[in-house]
């Protein structure tokens, strides 16, 4: 049995605004410093999971240093 899908917003048609929305997030640019401050903040809710093994964090810890270690695109 399928549930049935949810309404449009306000009642109105569902569109595809991709397309928009990524022209706009590039002419915004970046905002360097809210990268890393995104990516530390990652790095410390990696260090303090318990469900993640040693092994596991070592493997995130790297991949998000890398991105760190990356120059802005």
């Amino acid at each position: 049995m399928d549930a049935p899908s949810p309404p449009p917003p306000d009642g109105g048609p569902i569109a595809d605004r991709r397309r928009a929305f990524r022209r706009r997030t590039r002419a915004a640019g970046r905002d360097e410093q809210a990268e890393r401050a995104f990516i530390e903040g990652k790095m410390a809710m990696v260090r303090s999971d318990p469900r993640l093994t040693d092994a596991e964090k070592a493997r995130a810890l790297e991949e998000l240093q890398r991105k760190l270690e990356r120059p802005p695109r």
